[in-house]
């Protein structure tokens, strides 16, 4: 069978969620299957995104990039007017795979879309305006393009049959994991020191708590930073706030609560933090913060649970899915709930807890696990 893979996403500098989960589901893929041909395509008008490609997924023969179009154009252009994709990459593919909501026109084989969640049907002021403006004009008729709806939850699942009425059938759940190469429990001295060389590197100042993610409305930062000034309130002595990500959209807000409130010295922006840096950063917190109001999945409270850091995430849409029994649920929107949970993370019980019991959690969700899944999805089309 020949499968053809568009891995523009995992290729984007900076990249967030989407890129993460193409580079890690299609790099078990890779490895896992040995029978099957693939072609990885992208666009790469400026010629740069090649040696990101063979790093990402190894220097193969299946790599097919276009050099003489740009690839937000093309998405522009083909919006309006169906442009095939397949003037710009040759073959015929049995299987062609896309992993960021857009399914272009004219794709040759069975056609299977990865569509993360609904965010813009359920909360739309948050999706910045070109994103809005692309997932408007393209999301719908792309998932009427697809064989197989890939999803990364069982409520992405639910909310996409009840948004655009897709049958059950058509959709397949791949839960994301952790790397556990990457993201495991070090031991105390080893926690110790990460968080002595992160602290140093980006400018903390001490221990911390971390929220790690793009700066934008769904993240719930804002609320965030309100209960963790009220937390100090009760325990001045509390570790500091580590924001870690980089800037998304209508983010002005997160930086001036922070002037508002007057813990300038207390919350401490990172900003973008290098993939190497990352497991670090979270083996040397003090504990996990991600009190978003709206994910697919998820994906960092996972890895804080493989690395044994204690949790504190939202009890909304996919996160329960993600945390089960373990960590710390909040209410989004309260910001009491939110700075007590700041309080009660820090008790040593709960952290020796937190260091065997997120860890079996963790363990559960396997890229092994969906690789398989994936490949069954192909044989099935």
């Amino acid at each position: 069978m020949k499968i053809s893979v568009n891995i523009q996403p995992a290729l984007h500098s900076g990249k967030s969620g989407v890129g993460f989960y193409e580079q890690e589901l299609l790099s078990a893929l890779l490895s896992e299957d040995d029978k099957n041909e693939y072609s990885l395509t992208f666009f790469d008008l400026k010629r740069r995104l090649r040696p990101k490609a063979e790093k990402a997924f190894g220097n193969r023969e299946e790599i097919s990039c276009c050099n003489w179009f740009s690839a937000s154009l093309y998405q522009i252009i083909s919006s309006f007017i169906p442009v095939p994709y397949s003037l710009f990459f040759g073959g015929k593919p049995d299987v062609s795979m896309f992993f960021n909501y857009y399914l272009p026109p004219f794709v040759k084989g069975k056609k299977v879309l990865v569509v993360y969640d609904t965010v813009i049907k359920d909360f739309p002021e948050t999706v910045r305006f070109r994103t809005k403006m692309m997932l408007l004009l393209n999301l719908k008729r792309s998932i009427r393009r697809a064989d197989r709806i890939i999803t990364i939850s069982e409520f992405s699942k639910g909310q996409i049959i009840k948004h655009y009425g897709v049958s059950p059938e058509k959709i397949t759940v791949i839960p994301c994991a952790a790397d556990r190469e990457k993201y495991f429990p070090m031991t105390d001295e080893r926690r110790s020191e990460a968080s002595r060389t992160i602290s140093e590197k980006y400018s903390i100042g001490g221990e911390y708590y971390l929220y790690l993610g793009n700066l934008e409305p769904r993240k719930n930062i804002s609320r965030l930073i309100e209960a963790y000034a009220a937390a100090l309130k009760e325990r001045s002595d509390l570790p500091k706030l580590a924001i870690a990500g980089g800037k998304g959209w209508l983010y002005e807000d997160i930086f001036a609560s922070v002037k508002r409130l007057g813990i300038e010295d207390k919350v401490v922006f990172t900003g973008y933090v290098a993939d190497e840096d990352v497991p670090l950063m979270m083996n040397g917190a003090k504990a996990f913060c991600f009190p978003s109001l709206y994910e697919g999945f998820g994906m960092p409270p996972l890895e804080a649970m493989a690395c044994g850091v204690p949790v504190i995430a939202s009890n909304v849409s996919s996160l329960p899915e993600v945390m089960g029994d373990c960590g710390i649920s909040v209410d989004p929107y309260d910001v009491n709930a939110i700075s007590r949970a700041l309080i009660d993370v820090l008790d040593h019980d709960f952290v020796l807890r937190q260091r065997t019991e997120g860890v079996k959690r963790a363990d559960l969700f396997s890229w092994e696990k969906g690789a398989k899944t994936l490949l069954g999805v192909f044989d099935e089309l």
